[in-house]
């Protein structure tokens, strides 16, 4: 089954398939599915369709919308009317074709292997550059390109050289980064032959070059796409792996951690750049940010810290308890910046330092060390402690972030950020920008920042002031006087304006709006409280 979505704001259209060219427009909204399959004419021969016949809403014209089967079909009106082209399949009778040294006309049980039809499209692809240009391929080993929006085609197919004419055509992806550019994949396990075909077409087909050389032998490529920051990146999809190359194809390497299993279908997104792999019974798979692959040959090889970002202050909603759902959920997303770096041989600490734009070190986070490749992130938050700044893996399968006390959000702006380790250092600068969700301005977010700052340093000063005084805390505590009963109550608004507007142990959310003015009045008691017994901090202004 296919499924495409009208990418317009708004919009609620989307488009589906089911077996052998069954089409339907579907309203995500109201629940109301309108078949639009074509349909030959009266007198006109019954079309063609395979079981997951291709489906595809131009990039460059969300009203156009295609389908596949023995001819291309198209509509300009979102599937009201149809035109189509000529049969662009070989027309094989399937009678003739033999199976096991048996011609299927000759099968009595399950005739032609129980196939609905023969000679008709199975991959479909438009060129992000040019919609004229279009490539179709077939189960019956055609591959057909138009570089006139299907007015005149070229079966291309008998260019390519090292596989057996007639294999079928697994997948063609057209590139972005030239409009003669291509990439088809063929699969020619159904006569026996495992072994991986990807080539490449620079001409539109006239000429193709392998480039399946380092895949190992031991399964068919099904899918393979282009990354959209770089087209020497790319990633393929075979029967058990997945596996990418950053050199156009000379050399691939298989990506570790997911299940072998069948990979029918890849797609980077092209805003966050994750990688999105569909699996054959193992679920959909998600690689967060592709772009260090991007920049892969350009990184050092002793300590480099990769781009990253930008990164986006989300302010959630209660949900790290009653997880009734937990056992169905998938992995979270790290909070905040998704971080990656290369370490080389050696040993020694690694601290990953962020700065703000004015050069002020306000974390310096202790990472792992080892040598090689390794992800962390940066919650886009100020330490709870400064001086005890530890990454740690959240790896919590019931509770999606981190529920103890942690530092403030910081403010949307720029950061640098610095990897030191080896004796050496690398930097890269992130973008972090305001909860998209929220109409706040960047005066509010700093006012905010430098209140829970205040809170922070108001919240030590009083710890000290009862340390020094061996006045006992905590909820419910009594005795010392009226001197302790005072610096208590102070302590007790510090830390409950602190736990409202920062979120309160993962039980409740907290806000991203500046504090109200019956906030800072009480806090400003606090602040007298401390003041009359001259333990006031002095306080920076950030």
């Amino acid at each position: 089954m296919y499924w495409q979505a009208d990418p317009r704001p708004g919009a609620s259209a989307t488009y589906g398939s089911s077996n052998g060219g069954n089409y339907f427009r579907y309203d995500f909204h109201t629940g109301d599915m309108l078949d639009i399959s074509p349909e030959p004419g009266v007198g006109e021969e019954d079309y063609r369709f395979d079981w997951t016949s291709p489906m595809l809403l131009s990039e460059h014209d969300p009203d156009m919308l295609y389908v596949a089967g023995n001819r291309l079909f198209v509509s300009m009106n979102n599937g009201e009317s149809w035109s189509h082209t000529e049969d662009l399949s070989r027309g094989i009778d399937r009678d003739t074709l033999e199976l096991m040294g048996v011609e299927g006309g000759d099968i009595s049980i399950s005739r032609n292997d129980g196939t609905g039809s023969f000679g008709e499209a199975v991959t479909l692809d438009e060129s992000p550059l040019d919609p004229a240009i279009l490539w179709v391929g077939f189960d019956d080993g055609n591959l057909q390109v138009t570089q006139d929006g299907g007015t005149t085609w070229t079966e291309v197919s008998g260019n390519v050289s090292g596989i057996e004419d007639g294999t079928y055509v697994s997948r063609i992806t057209a590139s972005a980064a030239s409009p003669g550019r291509a990439y088809a994949a063929f699969d020619a396990h159904r006569r026996g032959d495992f072994g991986p075909y990807l080539y490449r077409t620079e001409n539109f087909g006239a000429s193709w070059t392998p480039i399946a050389d380092d895949l190992p032998e031991m399964g068919p490529v099904n899918d393979v796409v282009e990354h959209p920051d770089d087209a020497d990146v790319l990633f393929v999809g075979t029967e058990h792996h997945v596996f990418a190359s950053v050199d156009a194809g000379g050399s691939w390497t298989k990506l570790a951690n997911l299940p072998t299993t069948l990979y029918d279908d890849i797609l980077i997104h092209p805003r966050e750049k994750d990688l999105v792999l569909g699996t054959h019974g193992q679920g959909v798979w998600i690689l967060d940010d592709t772009r260090p692959f991007v920049e892969w040959d350009e990184a050092a090889d002793d300590v480099h810290l990769f781009r990253a970002g930008p990164a986006t202050i989300k302010n959630y909603r209660k949900d790290t308890s009653y997880r009734a759902q937990a056992e169905f959920h998938g992995v979270n997303p790290a909070d905040g910046a998704l971080l990656t770096y290369r370490l080389g041989a050696g040993s020694g600490p690694a601290t990953l330092v962020v700065a703000r734009e004015d050069g002020e070190v306000i974390r310096r986070l202790e990472v792992p060390s080892g040598s090689g490749l390794h992800r962390v992130n940066w919650d886009l938050r100020h330490p709870q402690d400064m001086d005890d700044d530890t990454w740690e893996r959240w790896e919590n399968a019931e509770i999606p972030r981190p529920i103890e006390e942690r530092g403030p959000w910081v403010s949307p702006g720029s950061y640098t950020l610095t990897l030191e380790s080896r004796g050496g250092s690398s930097s890269t600068t992130l973008e972090v920008v305001g909860d998209p969700m929220l109409d706040l301005t960047l005066a509010q977010y700093r006012s905010r920042e430098q209140f829970m700052l205040e809170l922070m340093a108001l919240e030590e000063a009083f710890d000290s002031l009862m340390e020094e005084r061996d006045i006992s805390g905590g909820f419910g505590a009594q005795g010392g006087g009226p001197d302790a009963d005072r610096i208590r109550a102070g302590a007790r608004i510090v830390g409950s304006i602190y736990g409202d507007m920062n979120g309160g142990g993962g039980v409740r959310s907290g806000s991203l709006h500046p504090p109200t003015t019956a906030m800072r009045l009480r806090v400003q008691t606090a602040r007298d409280i401390l003041a009359d017994f001259g333990a006031m901090p002095e306080m920076e202004d950030h």
